[in-house]
């Protein structure tokens, strides 16, 4: 994977390559007006010292910007990267925070289940005896409905009999 860093370093050497290509290409033309007499060779020298001299200078320009460019790219990529680490924190509290927000709703919602169910079955009980009471009142009346005078008179007799013996271990 090229980097920044990479691809300005490309950019810098191709520029050095340039200016070399350059410096060859003035050497040359200092050299062919030589030839023809245009100019003399200590013009010759002063041309190629200036040429290199100012080839150094833009090199030592390129590389400082490049350095430059190369810092500011590793500066704003460490603040994305703690950037992200910030938002995927903050992620990761927000996430926690519900899941116990879930987690505590979760456990009221049982609570008042269990609650319900404790209610309902109270008042099944309480419904079921009330049923029996009846039910038991019910199938007395219809016993004593099909009794004999005679019997209904011994059955009060035996029932005043059990109810005198629950008033004294009741009163004990």
């Amino acid at each position: 994977m090229t980097t920044i860093a990479d691809g300005l370093k490309d950019v810098f050497l191709a520029g050095v390559g340039a200016m070399a290509l350059g410096a060859e290409k003035t050497q040359e033309l200092v050299e062919q007006l030589i030839a023809k007499g245009e100019i003399t060779v200590e013009q010759g020298k002063e041309i190629n010292s200036e040429v290199l001299k100012r080839a150094q200078a833009t090199a030592e320009r390129v590389s400082q910007q490049t350095q430059t460019a190369t810092d500011e790219a590793v500066r704003q990529a460490k603040a994305a990267a703690s950037q992200a680490e910030e938002r995927a924190k903050t992620a990761a509290s927000l996430a926690k925070e519900d899941a116990e927000s879930a987690v505590s709703w979760g456990r009221s919602q049982a609570e008042m289940a269990a609650d319900a169910v404790q209610k309902a079955a109270g008042e099944a009980r309480k419904d079921s005896a009330d049923f029996a009471a009846a039910l038991k009142h019910d199938v007395l009346e219809a016993q004593m409905a099909a009794m004999t005078p005679e019997e209904r008179a011994a059955f009060a007799a035996k029932a005043a009999e059990i109810a005198a013996r629950d008033d004294t271990g009741a009163a004990e």
